[in-house]
C-alpha cells in the first residue's frame, strides 16, 4: 500500500438523506482528514474495494428504521456489498492469495464498504469467476441473498428445472433484487409474470397502466406467489388476483408490513398468507449465487456507477426507486481533477 490512510465516506446523524453524507475529501466542504487504513483482525481480510452496491438498506438505516432495535455507532460507515482485491490477510485466514479478486458481505452494523479500503469476514467472501467485473460482483451480494432466500421462503427450494409450474408475479422485478429473483424462479421451472422480457419473462405488466395498477395478469391466470420488490402494498390488493392458497411475501419489510403479516397470522380470516422476508447473510448461500454465475445461469444488472466522491449522487439515486439493477459506487473513481474514464475503470473487468 502506498500510504497508510484512506479515504471514507460516513455520515453522524439521522435522517437528513445525501445531505448528511461526509466525505472526507471534500475539500471545499469538509475538512481533508483521511483515517488510518484498518487492519484485518483474526478470520479476516483487508480489501482494497473497487465497487460497492447501494443498497435500499443503506438509507432506510440512516433514516433511524432500526435505531431503537440495533443503533449503529456513529460516525458510521455505510456499505455491505463490495468487490475488489485482496490485499492482507488477518491471523488464520486460508483459502485466498494476496491479489486474489474478490465479493464480500460485510456486516450491516459493521458497515465501511464507501471507503478505498475495508475489512471483510473471510467466511462472508468468495472468489467471483473469471470475466464477471467488480461492479456486477458487488451488485450480486444481498440482491442475490435476497432473491434467492425468499424464493426458497416461498417454496422454490430447487434451481435445476423441473419444479411445480406455478404463476409467480414479482412486484418492482427491474431493480437489483427482482433481475436475480426472476432468473431463480425461470431456473425452477416456473412461470413468471414480470418486469422483464429480455430476461425471458413469460408476461409483463406495466405499472402505469390500469391493469398493473391492479395486478391483473394478461392471461388471466391466478398467482400461486407474489414477491414484492417494491414499497408496501396490503394483501387486500392483490386478492383478487391470488390462487385460495397463495403467499405475499414482502421483500422490504416496514413497520406497516410486520403489523400486516402479525395480523394476517393471528386473524387467520384470509385464505392467502402474508409474510415478511428478512435476510440472513452466509458463506454458503453467497457461494451459490456465485457458482449460478460461474455457470452462466445468472447475472446481475448494473442500472449505473459514481465516483466515491460523489456518493451522495448515488445515494439520492438510489432513493428514487427507479434505477433498473442496482446503483455503484466506484471508489477508484475520482470524480476530481486528474479522474478516470469510465472505460479505464478496474470496476468494468
Amino acid at each position: 500500500m502506498e500510504s497508510a490512510t484512506m479515504r471514507q465516506v460516513q455520515y453522524s446523524t439521522y435522517h437528513g438523506g445525501s445531505k448528511t453524507l461526509e466525505a472526507s475529501f471534500f475539500q471545499w466542504l469538509h475538512p481533508c482528514v483521511e483515517v488510518p487504513i484498518p487492519k484485518p483482525k483474526a478470520g479476516e481480510l483487508l480489501v482494497k474495494v473497487e465497487a460497492i452496491s447501494v443498497n435500499p438498506v443503506d438509507w432506510r438505516i440512516q433514516d433511524g428504521f432500526m435505531k431503537h432495535i440495533l443503533p449503529p455507532k456513529f460516525p458510521f460507515v455505510p456499505g455491505t456489498d463490495v468487490a475488489g482485491e485482496v490485499v492482507t490477510l488477518g491471523p488464520g485466514v486460508t483459502g485466498f492469495d494476496l491479489g486474489n479478486k474478490f465479493v464480500a458481505y460485510i456486516h450491516i452494523l459493521k458497515g465501511g464498504g464507501f471507503a478505498e479500503y475495508a475489512v471483510a469476514s473471510a467466511s462472508r467472501t468468495v472468489v467471483p469467476p473469471p470475466g464477471v467485473s467488480a461492479s456486477e460482483g458487488a451488485s450480486a451480494v444481498v440482491a442475490g441473498y435476497t432473491a434467492l432466500q425468499s424464493a426458497r421462503q416461498m417454496g422454490i427450494k430447487s434451481f435445476a428445472g423441473g419444479s411445480e409450474h406455478l404463476n409467480v408475479l414479482i412486484v418492482g422485478a427491474s431493480g437489483g433484487v427482482g433481475i436475480i429473483l426472476l432468473q431463480l424462479v425461470k431456473l425452477a421451472g416456473d412461470r413468471s409474470m414480470e418486469l422483464m422480457r429480455n430476461l425471458a419473462a413469460d408476461e409483463v405488466l406495466d405499472y402505469r397502466t390500469p391493469q398493473g395498477a391492479t395486478y391483473t395478469s394478461p392471461s388471466g391466470r391466478k398467482y400461486h406467489i407474489v414477491l414484492n420488490c417494491a414499497h408496501f402494498v396490503p394483501l387486500s390488493n392483490f386478492a383478487a388476483e391470488l390462487q385460495p392458497d397463495a403467499k405475499v411475501l414482502d421483500m422490504t419489510p416496514t413497520w406497516a408490513s410486520i403489523i400486516a403479516a402479525m395480523f394476517n397470522r393471528i386473524s387467520m380470516r384470509s385464505p392467502h398468507r402474508f409474510e415478511n422476508f428478512y435476510m440472513m447473510d452466509n458463506g454458503e448461500d453467497l457461494e451459490t449465487i456465485v457458482e449460478l454465475m460461474r455457470a452462466g445461469k445468472v447475472k446481475a444488472m448494473v442500472d449505473s456507477i459514481f465516483p466515491l466522491c460523489k456518493a451522495d449522487d448515488a445515494w439520492d439515486h438510489s432513493m428514487q426507486r427507479r434505477c433498473t439493477g442496482k446503483v455503484i459506487v466506484c471508489s477508484c473513481l475520482w470524480g476530481i481533477s486528474g479522474s478516470r474514464s469510465m472505460s479505464s475503470c478496474s470496476c468494468f473487468t
